[in-house]
């Protein structure tokens, strides 16, 4: 939850501009202008525990300017932390509506549907994202954290594969070598649990496949 807040007030932080960079910006639209003020004046009623108030203000600033990301950002973690995850969902729906590329919304989904146990729907948000950024680090993350809890190993072992690649592409050996011991105790998984199989069991099961992956000892013979 504080990872959303540091993005939100990160969204919202303007840094100041030279002349000749100003010269060559495009001018915030007076509406724009507006929801920004009203969704840094909702963020601080929420810091203040002043739930109403920034339900409100949030609202206003979406009213304002409906492409203004933030405002979205902002009231589904808000609806989220007030128990209504649906509602959230809803709002982060509409920014996706209103703002095709806000890839942050489609982030936001998946992190809430996952901290609700819905890993399943968690898993197919993620692989939309993928869709349109296959290479995106934070979504081929997020697949390898619930993608084997929703029973969907292949989709995990896949996410695995490309961060291993692409570590691999930018010189990362040690985040390569991790991924690929990921891999291989999905690949392992895969070759030994029934591919039909479902449920909370496949979590214990990749975990001792993690482990048994990372050992560098023999197993023990029986």
């Amino acid at each position: 939850m504080k990872a959303v807040w540091l993005l939100l007030f990160g969204l919202l932080a303007t840094p100041a501009l030279s002349r000749d960079a100003r010269a060559d910006e495009v001018v915030e639209s007076w509406a724009t202008a507006r929801a920004r003020d009203l969704t840094a004046q909702a963020a601080q009623h929420r810091a203040a525990g002043r739930t109403d108030e920034a339900l409100s203000r949030f609202r206003q600033a979406i009213e304002m300017d409906g492409t203004f990301g933030p405002a979205y950002l902002g009231l589904a973690e808000l609806r989220e932390a007030t128990g209504d995850i649906d509602e959230a969902r809803q709002v982060l729906a509409l920014a996706l509506e209103k703002i095709p590329s806000l890839g942050e919304a489609r982030l936001a989904q998946a992190d809430l549907l996952h901290r609700a146990k819905r890993y399943a729907e968690a898993t197919q948000t993620l692989v939309e994202a993928a869709r349109i950024d296959p290479d995106s680090l934070p979504v081929l993350e997020r697949l390898l954290r619930s993608a084997p809890l929703a029973g969907t190993l292949p989709v995990a072992l896949g996410a695995a594969r490309r961060l291993a690649a692409l570590a691999r592409a930018r010189g990362d050996e040690p985040a390569a070598k991790e991924a690929d011991i990921t891999a291989r105790a999905l690949t392992r998984l895969l070759a030994d649990v029934d591919p039909v199989a479902r449920g909370r069991s496949h979590g214990e099961r990749a975990r001792r496949a993690l482990a048994s992956a990372a050992d560098p000892r023999p197993a023990k013979r029986r």
